[in-house]
């Protein structure tokens, strides 16, 4: 249970993750104005985007937890 609370964490405080967040926060924002889509959509969106952070943050980290 500590591991997941410690890799929460790390998700959470990682600059790169916030970036990425933030900017996709204001492209779905940008898109519900200009383009409404479905809401599954969006929803969608931000899992790949979370998917993909988890990736980067577990393989291309650049720290060997061995």
């Amino acid at each position: 249970m500590n591991r997941v609370f410690k890799g929460l964490q790390s998700y959470l405080t990682d600059w790169k993750n916030l970036l990425t967040h933030s900017l996709v926060g204001v492209a779905i924002l940008l898109i519900a104005l200009f383009a409404p889509v479905s809401p599954y959509i969006r929803i969608a969106f931000v899992v790949v985007v979370i998917a993909f952070n988890v990736i980067r943050m577990k393989y291309f980290s650049g720290k060997n937890d061995k």
